[in-house]
């Protein structure tokens, strides 16, 4: 019997080693027949054969590393004509690659049925389509292009997060590289201010600081969706777990990096988002408590000047500068979707819109997801929208009566969206590529780990098995199955 199932693994491999041959042998034939034959597209195609041929089992490690790669930023460059440089980052890169290499597998294995597709994938993919039919009524095609993209990466986000990370293992890899990540932006945060000399233009000329990722009010952004993830990730360790303080000092730096942005939105999505968790986990309190007096003596001996900052842009909420340019940019919003309500401006068009009314040269997205797709995509967009947020509510709720215990885990990714929701309202998050590639691989996991354990502890509740209580259940089962012989002997 083994010998046969190793033969028929054999054969099995060699049969679609020879289908795959079959696809890239005539498209090689096409590819040069037309003079298609770039050595772009030539090692491309030869990439993703290595790859479906050697990595096709660990696709789930794309995704993984492609949270950490946006870091970088947009590092690779390739020009489409000779005016337009188009740019991309590593984690583009690794999720093309997962969602080629996934489907191209399970195509030749004819296992396309097994694809997990749910509700809230066919709506992101409905939105999709909604933005590609936009095309009719663009004015740029490169904004197109831009705006298009943020859409298809939403979308292959989720389906791959919900495809590839759905075991325990992977999860925590997953949330590893979230801490990595928050790592990396916080630190980033820090340099640029160190190398900018901690200067009052921290204060007066905030949305003009980059870092490689973006402008610091989106690394802002998504350090507060990572947080309260981070924070419960913590909780759920066990007290011998050698990462324990590593997570904890993630928590501390990512939040002291949100601090010094000093974006108000940012801190107040993160604020109501840890709130929510010193309501839930109440055995926590005085944690909560301690690591709030401990940021407070961080900020007030190294940061006292910020702590001033932020108190004068709160005292000055509704009349400073920036307030009065939001409430205009709303108006502004609001009249291009007056006049164009049905079908939006097409995809990624906004900025065009934008200059023309207000008649400025430089201009950016609207700082609220709902405005940003009813000016895209009209009334459909709009609705898509709410369609999708019904959609995530309900897997929340999916989640959170499934009938199993709850590990810690589970409520700082609903804290992570509440704040993510919020901060939307705000800011542009959802319609920024890299902060939607984040978020949507957050979901996909989240809605995974339905009946599932996705922590890293062994204590009461974290949801974990450890060692002895998997022995003490083998011995129960061993004296139950024994009870059971004595019975029937008995009743003999």
């Amino acid at each position: 019997m083994e010998k046969e199932s190793i033969l028929n693994n054999k054969n099995n491999k060699k049969e679609i080693l020879g289908r795959l041959l079959l696809i890239i042998a005539p498209l090689f034939l096409f590819l040069i027949y037309f003079n298609l034959s770039g050595s772009y597209i030539i090692i491309s195609i030869a990439a993703l054969a290595l790859i479906y041929i050697f990595l096709r089992e660990h696709l789930w490690l794309f995704l993984i590393f492609s949270i950490p790669s946006l870091a970088l930023g947009k590092i690779i460059n390739f020009y489409i004509t000779p005016s337009w440089v188009y740019e991309m980052s590593l984690a583009e890169v690794f999720i093309l690659i997962a969602a080629a290499v996934f489907l191209l597998d399970k195509f030749l294995n004819k296992n396309l049925g097994e694809i997990k597709i749910d509700k809230l994938s066919f709506l992101l993919s409905v939105y999709l389509l909604f933005g590609v039919v936009s095309f009719w009524q663009i004015i740029d095609f490169r904004l197109y292009i831009f705006g298009l993209k943020v859409l298809i990466f939403s979308f292959l986000s989720y389906f791959l997060s919900l495809n590839l990370l759905n075991s325990g293992k992977k999860i925590r890899l997953f949330l590893y590289s979230l801490v990595l990540t928050s790592y990396i932006l916080s630190g980033q945060i820090f340099l640029k201010f160190y190398q900018m000399g901690w200067s009052g233009k921290l204060f007066f000329e905030r949305s003009g600081i980059l870092i490689p990722i973006g402008p610091i009010a989106l690394v802002s952004a998504i350090l507060v969706l990572l947080l309260p993830i981070i924070l419960t990730f913590y909780f759920s360790a066990g007290n011998r777990e050698k990462i324990k303080p590593f997570l904890l000092f993630s928590f501390v730096l990512g939040s002291l990096a949100v601090f010094l942005t000093l974006g108000k939105a940012a801190i107040a999505s993160l604020f109501i988002g840890l709130f929510y968790l010193f309501i839930k986990l109440k055995d926590k309190k005085i944690i909560f408590v301690l690591v709030f007096l401990l940021f407070m003596l961080l900020g007030y001996i190294f940061l006292s000047s910020f702590f001033t900052g932020l108190f004068e842009r709160m005292s000055h909420i509704f009349i400073d500068a920036n307030t009065k340019f939001r409430i205009l940019e709303y108006e502004t919003g609001l009249k291009i979707i007056k006049n164009n309500f049905w079908f939006g401006v097409g995809a990624g068009q906004q900025l065009i819109h934008f200059k023309k009314v207000l008649n400025i040269e430089d201009s950016q997205l609207v700082n609220n997801f709902f405005l940003q797709s009813f000016i895209d995509l009209g009334i459909l967009g709009m609705a898509a929208i709410l369609f999708i947020c019904a959609a995530v509510i309900k897997k929340i709720n999916a989640v959170m009566t499934d009938g199993n215990k709850k590990p810690i885990i589970v409520f700082g990714f609903i804290a992570a969206i509440t704040a993510a929701f919020l901060n939307g309202l705000a800011e542009v998050t959802f319609f920024a590529l890299e902060y939607a590639i984040i978020f949507w691989l957050i979901i996909g996991v989240f809605g995974n780990m339905k009946g599932k354990f996705i922590c890293i502890g062994g204590r009461p509740g974290s949801g974990k098995t450890t060692l002895s209580q998997k022995i003490q259940q083998m011995i129960n089962a061993k004296v139950i199955s024994r009870d059971k012989k004595f019975k029937k002997i008995f009743k003999k």
